[in-house]
């Protein structure tokens, strides 16, 4: 039996149960338990290539147990609030045969989807990532030229057109325009700066493996599957963004992240910042991906003008299970090759809150 895997399972059931989803965790469960006993589950993942829990093998299954459920499987939408069901502890036997049936059934489907990485787009995000753009937009004067890596469906590449409402020490903050169709609520712990009163963006972009095409209904359908069917808020939010998007869907080539990384960075127009940013992506790329773009900053940052500076915004941990942290590192051109990097503070992976750290203050 592969330990790794019943690893993987047990720590995704205890991640869900602590970002408050119990569906997922009983899902994941199902999988623990039908895996040990060599059922279907033993079936789909024997085998594995990789490391199951980097590779999220767990969250690869719950999706395709919520595609299923939106798609129409009756035995299974009762237990979906997705759907317009309910789940409760009490249903978890009824639960794990819906989820044999459907396996069972649709063993062809789900290995397809098993080859798919979860990607659920999270838009809360971009109510950590809104900072560090801020304060770039801020420190610059330029308009930002956007660059995400990973970006799934490119859904936060909008973040300058939903509604923030940040809870802080300070007060409460809102910024973006009031009648967007995607509001998020966020906090933010210590002292924020000002938000710039307006950031232009230029262009957007962005790359990914996967990339999620929103005009494709099954795809579309994907994407939502990736989103935890026991918690409405996320959904909305993704909803709300994808109708924002859905007005000029964004741009989104399929391209390994090094070398797409390494081509959008070393070729900057004048009269603009290059922002390249991503949100939990780094864990998931292997140690070369990893050295190559790096690599690519390092050798970017020794041609950089102060007409067409680099900045490099994460919201990332350096491992899966880590907590994020939002950080930039910029170079303008007069700064030096190693540029500035700025750690401003660690922050939930769904973007609840933030816990600033840096020091705005006027120096």
């Amino acid at each position: 039996m592969n330990e790794k895997l019943l690893t993987a399972f047990d720590a995704q059931q205890q991640a869900c149960a602590v970002l408050g989803s119990p569906l997922t965790r009983d899902v994941v469960g199902f999988c623990y338990g039908n895996f040990a006993a060599n059922g279907i589950i033993a079936k789909l993942v024997r085998g594995w290539q990789g490391d199951p829990l980097n590779d999220n093998v767990p969250l690869r299954l719950a999706g395709f147990a919520h595609y299923g459920a939106l798609a129409g499987d009756a035995a299974l939408r009762i237990f979906y609030e997705s759907c317009g069901g309910v789940y409760e502890d009490a249903a978890r036997a009824d639960l794990e045969a819906a989820l044999e049936k459907l396996f069972s059934r649709d063993e062809a489907a789900a290995r397809k989807f098993l080859r798919s990485t979860p990607q659920t787009n999270e838009t809360g995000r971009a109510a950590m990532l809104l900072l560090g753009f801020s304060e770039i937009s801020k420190r610059l004067g330029l308009p930002l030229r956007l660059r995400e890596m990973g970006a799934s469906a490119g859904l936060n590449l909008f973040f300058d057109k939903f509604n923030y409402r940040l809870k802080s020490h300070g007060g409460d903050i809102q910024w973006g325009a009031s009648d967007s169709p995607l509001t998020l609520d966020a906090t933010w712990r210590g002292a924020p700066p000002a938000l710039a009163e307006k950031i232009e963006v230029v262009s957007r972009r962005g790359c990914d493996l996967f990339p999620v095409d929103i005009q494709n209904p099954q795809e579309r359908l994907r994407l939502e599957s990736w989103v935890w069917g026991d918690m409405p808020e996320r959904r909305a939010r993704l909803l709300a963004a994808l109708h924002i998007a859905d007005k000029a869907p964004p741009e989104i080539d399929r391209a390994d992240a090094a070398g797409w990384v390494a081509a959008q960075i070393m070729q900057r127009p004048k009269g603009a910042a290059t922002v390249l940013y991503h949100s939990i992506v780094w864990p998931y790329l292997g140690v070369s991906q990893r050295f190559a773009i790096e690599s690519a900053f390092a050798q970017a940052a020794e041609d950089v003008r102060p007409d067409a500076p680099l900045v490099w915004l994460k919201m990332d941990g350096r491992a899966l299970g880590e907590i994020a942290q939002l950080s930039y590192r910029i170079w303008t051109g007069e700064n030096g090759p190693q540029g500035e990097e700025v750690i401003i503070g660690p922050c939930h992976p769904h973007g609840v809150d933030l816990e600033i750290n840096a020091d705005f203050s006027p120096v």
